[in-house]
């Protein structure tokens, strides 16, 4: 009986130390946008990506995590928490826009299918723009024709949810939207691609190249009745 009182003890404490501390329980999956100063946070960022994460790791993938095997689903969450941890660094940095008037709703879901905005940013002349975070590692991009190239492999396939997204939100506000590629990873500072209507800049630029965009915007829809059209028909996608 105390046998199997211990086994049963050390059953719990495995599986609690599986779902709560386990690998793949990093600090930076479980905190919020970072700070910066001089800006607010912009909650939520990141929050679909966490999620899908968790997802996937059910307490058998835990387990084998925890006896070093490798599954395809924890293959799949540590991707989803490599972009989780790009949308908050992006959000981080364009934080500081806060204080010039700009709305920012991080994680909005689209009326319909599975997909949703990592970060939609309105500007106080009113330029709408959907910022998706991609991070890269080593290869530069380039384009190539009517291909992105990230160094020989094409990915120009991995651009159709920002454009779908852009679309989608120019169609519910009525006005134009810009796609914009914020890169965490091979870009030089001060450069920039266009590919079939999406800029593609550092993500340490985007700041800047937003504020330049909405400078030279023509308001036609004021930016807070923007913000709350914004905040009625693209609701969060998952609990803040």
């Amino acid at each position: 009986m105390t046998g199997a009182l211990l086994l049963a003890v050390a059953a719990v404490a495995a599986y609690c130390w599986l779902r709560y501390s386990g690998p793949g329980r990093t600090a930076g999956s479980r905190r919020p946008a970072g700070r910066r100063p001089g800006g607010r946070p912009i909650q939520g960022a990141g929050a679909s990506a966490d999620a899908h994460a968790r997802e996937l790791r059910t307490p058998l993938v835990r387990l084998a995590t925890a006896a070093g095997i490798t599954t395809r689903a924890e293959a799949r969450a540590r991707r989803f928490e490599i972009g989780a941890q790009g949308e908050r660094q992006v959000a981080a940095l364009l934080a500081p826009l806060a204080r010039d008037g700009w709305v920012f709703l991080a994680d909005c879901a689209l009326p319909r299918g599975e997909a949703n905005v990592d970060l939609l940013a309105i500007g106080p002349r009113g330029l709408v723009a959907v910022v998706d975070a991609k991070k890269y590692e080593r290869a530069p991009l380039r384009v190539n024709g009517n291909r992105l190239m990230y160094g020989q492999q094409d990915v120009s396939r991995r651009m159709r949810g920002l454009l779908h997204e852009a679309r989608t939100v120019s169609s519910l506000l009525s006005v134009p939207v810009v796609p914009v590629a914020a890169v965490v990873g091979p870009m030089l500072r001060g450069t920039q691609l266009r590919f079939r209507g999406i800029r593609l800049v550092p993500a340490e630029d985007t700041a800047d190249i937003l504020r330049g965009l909405d400078r030279q915007h023509l308001t036609t829809i004021p930016a807070g009745r923007l913000a709350d059209t914004a905040q009625r028909l693209l609701p969060p996608k998952t609990g803040r």
